[in-house]
């Protein structure tokens, strides 16, 4: 059995119609799926946290960071693979 490959997206802006939906289908469109997503809308202010299986996914994580960022401009967007995530949040 191969070992499930993720990755963490971090989202995080002035809130706006459609966010979750053009960073769900960036994700679809590069072959990886959606694992978890936690979001929170603070008055106007957007953050969401999700972890997706890139196992399968055409292409690379910069390249993924690259669409996710075309299509949210003035977005702070972060993708990261869970092994350096997880590196910088170990003890």
């Amino acid at each position: 059995m191969d070992k499930k490959e993720q990755a963490v997206v971090t989202v995080v802006g002035k809130n706006d119609i459609g966010i979750l939906a053009r960073v769900a289908t960036a994700i679809a469109e590069a072959k990886a799926s959606i694992v978890q997503v936690s979001q929170i809308v603070m008055d106007e202010y957007f953050t969401m946290n999700m972890l997706i299986d890139i196992s399968s996914m055409e292409g690379n994580i910069p390249g993924l960071e690259s669409e996710l960022k075309d299509r949210l401009p003035g977005m702070e967007i972060h993708v990261m693979h869970e092994n350096i995530f997880n590196s910088m949040h170990s003890i």
